[in-house]
Formats: structure tokens, C-alpha cells, sequence
């Protein structure tokens, strides 16, 4: 049992290198934290059994998952040197559209007081629920579905433009908005790409990616990226979207930041993501508390 576990999970551990030819290898790429310490408790077993070959297995499948893992917490945020000193904070939830905790989530955006908020998975049952916040968040984009694609982006800081783009033949809403705080722009993309659960929908998110870009490389603006990606960090098609925009991950070097599933706590892993342009130096990211989605929500604050 443990030899034929060793020799599945370095399977696991290698066939993501092949992703880019063969797309449903892109699906074993997510669970790189899940692989080390799984390959770390057989690499031990081994070595108590002195069973030499599969000792070699698994202090293999250890350093090549150790090789994704360290980054996180080893690779430094953008080190922005023209700063104008001013702040801003988000709030992103992919809330879950059947979910119906309304003042859960309520009462997290009143205790960490953002100034922006990004809601996923919305309908209009969920709109109406946020009346609370919508005296003191006077401007926003609200665009409830049943299909679990709804989204709203609720701000105290004005907006000056904003546009609805359906960048994939899904015809999912990607929520782009330009807002002025004290004479500066700021630049914004909410997304939530369909889940890779077949060729079709991975190939549109990688669509929804190749348009992001394009829109992200021609801003001059500070630019934020968020949203429920449908990727980990470890993903190809993730790494070409930081590579070809510039933008990072603004947890880069503060760790493993699982947000899903809720529901089975050993195998979550960190699909909502934050991507901050070189003008940004990250305060902090966290994430929020459960509140009934099986997402957790994210928490960020922005120097610029």
C-alpha cells in the first residue's frame, strides 16, 4: 500500500510538467502543499522500513514539491519606490450563491471596513441582502445571475468609468472600473473564470486571461486583479498571466493562503487570488472567516 502510494504520488508530483501539452494534467498542479507533506510522512515510513528505492521516491517527490512550495514564502512583494502615501483596502468574497449567511458577511465588512468590496457568485436575493452597506457605499456594479457567475463591487471610493466585458464565448461578467482617490487613478478587474472541469472551460479561462492582459498592459494606472481564479499559483496558465502583465501576487512571501474548499479543510488550496501592479506595496493580505460559502474571503491592504 505505502510503495504503491509513493509511486501514484510522484506520478502526481511529475505529470504537471506537462500540462501545457495535455490540459487535464493542469488539474494535479493545484495540490503541491498536499503532495509534500504527504510525500514527507511516506519519505519517514520508508526510512523506518529501510525500504531504500522508495526511500529515493519519496525524497524525490519532497524536493519537487518542495521546488513550488518555497516561493511562497521566500519570494519578496514588489518593492515600490514611488509611493504617495496613501492606502486602500478590499474586501473579495466569492460568497456562494445558494449560500444565505447574509449577516455573516455583513458583520465582516463592518469590523474590517474596506473601502472597496468585491462580491462573486451573487444573485438578486444576495444584492438585496447588502442594503446595509449600500448607504455607505455609494458607488458600484452590480450584476446578479442565477449560474453562479453573478458579481457586485461595491466602493465609497468614486468611480469615474467602468465597464462590463463577456470575454469568453460563456458570457460571464468581468467587472473592469477606474476610481480617483485624492487625484490619483486607480485601475481595477474583477474575474471569475469558469472552473477547468473540461477542454472548453479551461480553454476560457485561458481566454478570460489573455484578455486580461491585453487590458492590463495597456493601463498606465496602478492595477489590481482580483477575484475566485480558478487556478493556483502553480498553474501554467497562472504563472503566464504574472509573467506577460508584470502584476504579482500580493501574497507573495506571506505563505500558503488557502481559500477552498471550505468544507474539506486538508485539501484546500489558494484559487481566490489578489494581483497588485509595481506601484502597490502590500500592508497585509488575510483571509476572512467561514460564513457559510465554501470560499474564504480575502482581506487586503494597499500602499500606493
Amino acid at each position: 500500500m505505502m510503495q504503491t502510494s509513493g509511486i501514484l504520488l510522484l506520478i502526481f508530483s511529475i505529470a504537471p510538467l506537462l500540462s501545457s501539452l495535455i490540459w487535464v494534467l493542469d488539474l494535479f498542479t493545484h495540490f503541491r502543499f498536499q503532495y509534500f507533506f504527504f510525500s514527507l510522512l511516506l519519505l519517514i515510513g520508508f526510512i523506518v522500513y529501510r525500504n531504500k528505492l522508495y526511500v529515493t521516491i519519496a525524497a524525490g517527490c519532497v524536493f519537487i514539491n518542495a521546488f513550488y512550495i518555497m516561493p511562497i514564502y521566500t519570494q519578496q512583494p514588489h518593492d515600490s519606490t514611488d509611493l504617495h502615501n496613501k492606502t486602500i483596502k478590499l474586501f473579495y468574497a466569492n460568497v456562494l450563491t445558494n449560500n444565505r449567511q447574509y449577516e455573516k458577511l455583513l458583520n465582516q465588512i463592518t469590523k474590517e471596513n474596506p473601502d472597496v468590496i468585491v462580491l462573486q457568485e451573487v444573485d438578486a436575493t444576495w444584492i438585496a441582502n447588502m442594503d446595509a452597506i449600500k448607504a455607505k457605499y455609494k458607488f458600484g456594479i452590480k450584476e446578479p445571475r442565477t449560474d453562479n457567475f453573478g458579481m457586485a463591487l461595491f466602493s465609497r471610493v468614486p468611480i469615474i468609468d467602468s465597464e462590463v466585458h463577456y470575454w469568453s464565448d460563456f458570457d460571464i461578467p468581468n467587472i473592469a472600473v477606474m476610481f480617483e482617490l485624492d487625484g490619483l487613478t486607480l485601475h481595477m478587474i474583477a474575474t471569475h473564470p469558469p472552473p477547468p472541469v473540461n477542454k472548453r472551460f479551461h480553454d476560457a479561462k485561458k481566454s478570460i486571461f489573455k484578455s486580461i492582459t491585453n487590458v492590463v498592459n495597456a493601463k498606465t494606472q496602478a492595477t489590481v486583479v482580483i477575484g475566485d481564479l480558478n487556478t493556483t499559483i502553480w498553474s501554467d496558465t497562472y504563472e503566464l498571466l504574472e509573467s506577460e502583465t508584470g502584476l504579482i501576487n500580493a501574497s507573495r512571501g506571506l505563505g500558503f493562503m488557502p481559500t477552498w474548499p471550505t468544507q474539506l479543510l486538508p485539501l484546500m488550496i489558494p484559487i481566490d487570488h489578489c494581483l497588485v501592479s509595481k506601484q502597490f506595496k502590500v500592508i497585509n493580505i488575510k483571509t476572512g472567516n467561514e460564513f457559510g460559502s465554501d470560499h474564504l474571503p480575502l482581506v487586503v491592504e494597499l500602499l500606493f
